[in-house]
């Protein structure tokens, strides 16, 4: 292999030359199906929600569902006389602003970082490594406390708490992946023939480390809507007038016994949400790892 063929790209990956099989499939087409109901939500919720999430009416509250005859609320309404699938529908938006956004900050952020510290190593790469064993070791729920208290709850505040807690996962995970490559043969062809670090870093080591982090960052984001969940339960995320799950959850706890739909029904919007973005997370993480068969 000459030089200039070395540094063409990186090294093909082996691919399985046979189907996957049925039950993988299946899982990504599960996957993708929450995901993108979750996100079809999201995006269109003015024209999918029969009411305003904020309209309330208190003749008509804690409704039960109406799933067989005509009703105005069909999935029942809250302690106030909201609409609990309109407010579900635009608690999407919620979930999946604060699960997007804080995996694109926090993994850009630590993508980069655990480029440079595996490239180049050196007391760069064990200071970048230090610090992310720092930030693992902190509880997270004492941080989200802290810098709630101190700087209010809020959405940008939630995304700030989960970007600053979670760089950390993706600077070892690119590292990792960046020491294993940094030394191979096209690398050091392209360092002979005199390419440029941030050349070889773009172009030649940062695409090998991609599959991990896609893996990573889409279970990252199933977690991330947890996360944001129990904060808002707990009263340390989404303003209150904002409807989200997690203050829906927190909102119905005192009628669980006399209105089991005030709870139910936003609670399964989280879970089937984050089983979908899992699915996928799966799904991806079998289609990148190879057979050993």
């Amino acid at each position: 292999m000459t030089a200039a063929q070395a540094v063409s790209g990186p090294l093909p990956q082996a691919r399985p030359r046979h189907r996957r099989p049925i039950g993988l499939r299946l899982t990504l087409f599960v996957g993708l199906g929450l995901v993108a109901a979750a996100a079809l939500s999201a995006i269109a919720a003015p024209l999918l929600a029969p009411h305003a999430p904020d309209a309330a009416d208190l003749g008509a509250r804690l409704l039960p569902p109406s799933w067989l005859r005509p009703s105005a609320y069909p999935l029942g309404t809250d302690a106030i006389g909201r609409d609990l699938l309109s407010r579900i529908i635009y608690g999407a938006r919620v979930s999946l602003e604060v699960g997007v956004l804080s995996v694109a900050v926090s993994g850009i952020a630590g993508t980069c970082l655990g480029l440079l510290a595996g490239y180049y190593g050196g007391w760069w790469g064990e200071l970048a490594m230090r610090a992310a064993d720092l930030q693992l070791s902190f509880p997270f729920i004492l941080f989200a406390i802290v810098v709630i208290a101190v700087l209010g709850p809020g959405l940008s505040r939630i995304v700030l708490v989960l970007a600053v807690t979670q760089w950390a996962s993706y600077a070892r995970l690119v590292r990792s992946e960046t020491l294993a490559v940094r030394e191979t043969d096209y690398i050091q062809a392209a360092r002979a023939i005199g390419l440029a670090d941030r050349r070889i870093i773009w172009a030649h080591v940062l695409p090998n480390a991609l599959g991990a982090v896609s893996v990573l960052a889409t279970l990252s984001v199933a977690n991330n809507i947890l996360l944001e969940a129990a904060l808002t339960f707990l009263g340390l995320g989404a303003d209150p007038s904002i409807p989200s799950w997690g203050g829906m959850l927190a909102d119905s706890r005192n009628y669980i016994q006399t209105a089991w739909w005030d709870s139910t029904f936003p609670g399964l919007a989280i879970m089937l949400t984050v089983m979908g973005f899992n699915l996928v997370g799966d799904w991806l993480r079998d289609l990148l790892t190879p057979d050993t068969a």
